[in-house]
C-alpha cells in the first residue's frame, strides 16, 4: 500500500495543492484511495475546508469524521488550539480514523498542518504521527529566498524522526517573474540533498480543478518516485 504524508516548511506553502494532486493522480490511475487531514484549525467553526478539497479528489467516499476526525475554530497550532478549546487532540480517535481509511485501499495521502514539527500534543508532533503510521514523506516548500533554509531544517527534522523522504516539491504559488532565489533554488538543493528528488512546481491558474493537478502530478513524475531509502 502507498502511505504518504505531506508536509509543509511553513504555513501557506501549498500543502493542500499538492496533496490533492497526488490523490487525484492515484484516483486517476484507478487505484483505491484515501485521503486524510488528521486535525484542521481555522475552521471558525464551519466545516474543515482543506479535508473537504482532500475527500472531493478521492473521489468523495469516506465520512468527513474519519478524513478529519478533528476540528478546532481557532488558526492555531492543534495542541494550542486544543488547550483554548479546553478539548485535547484524542490520538486514539485519529488512529482508529487511518484504519477504517486504509482498511482495503490501494494509497493513502496524510495531509499535516504547518510544519513537520508542529505539535499535536506536548508529545506528539506530526513528524511522530507519520512515523507511527509509517508513511513515506513529501515536503512541500514556497519557491521563495529562505526556501534552502527552511527544506534543510524540515529534512533534517524527518530524518530524525525515521521518516524515509519521499520527495521535495518547490512550489510557485504567485504568479509573478521567479526572482533569483527562485531561479536557484532548485538547483541549490538538488546539490545540498543528492539522494531526495527535487521537484519544481509551477504556478498553476486554475488549482481548484483536480483533473489540472492530476495531470500535473504526472508531468512532474510525482506519483511515479519509487520509495525512496530511509534517510538516517
Amino acid at each position: 500500500m502507498i502511505r504518504l504524508g505531506v508536509t509543509g516548511t511553513d504555513t501557506g506553502v501549498g500543502k493542500t495543492v499538492i496533496a490533492r494532486a497526488l490523490v487525484a493522480a492515484f484516483v486517476a490511475r484507478g487505484l483505491r484511495v484515501a485521503a486524510m487531514k488528521p486535525v484542521e484549525t481555522g475552521t471558525d467553526g464551519g466545516p474543515p475546508r482543506d479535508a473537504l478539497r482532500l475527500a472531493a479528489a478521492a473521489g468523495g467516499h469516506d465520512a468527513l469524521g474519519d478524513v478529519c476526525p478533528i476540528t478546532f475554530a481557532e488558526p492555531l497550532a492543534p495542541l494550542v488550539a486544543a488547550e483554548r478549546a479546553k478539548r485535547p487532540v484524542d490520538v486514539a480517535a485519529l488512529d482508529g480514523a487511518f484504519a477504517r481509511l486504509t482498511a482495503g485501499r490501494d494509497a493513502i495521502v496524510v495531509e499535516g498542518a504547518g510544519g513537520l514539527l508542529v505539535p499535536l500534543t506536548e508529545r506528539l508532533s506530526y513528524a511522530d504521527l507519520f512515523a507511527r503510521w509509517r508513511l513515506g514523506l513529501v515536503v512541500v516548500a514556497a519557491n521563495r529566498l529562505g526556501a534552502l533554509n527552511h527544506t534543510l531544517l524540515t529534512v533534517q527534522a524527518a530524518r530524525a524522526a525515521g521518516l524515509p523522504i519521499r520527495c521535495v516539491v518547490m512550489n510557485s504559488p504567485v504568479r509573478e517573474r521567479p526572482d533569483l532565489a527562485a531561479q536557484t533554488n532548485v538547483e541549490a538543493l538538488t546539490r545540498l540533498l543528492p539522494r531526495v528528488p527535487i521537484l519544481a512546481w509551477p504556478w498553476l491558474p486554475d488549482v481548484d480543478d483536480d483533473r489540472v493537478l492530476a495531470w500535473q502530478a504526472e508531468q512532474l513524475g510525482l506519483v511515479s518516485l519509487q520509495p525512496m531509502e530511509q534517510t538516517t
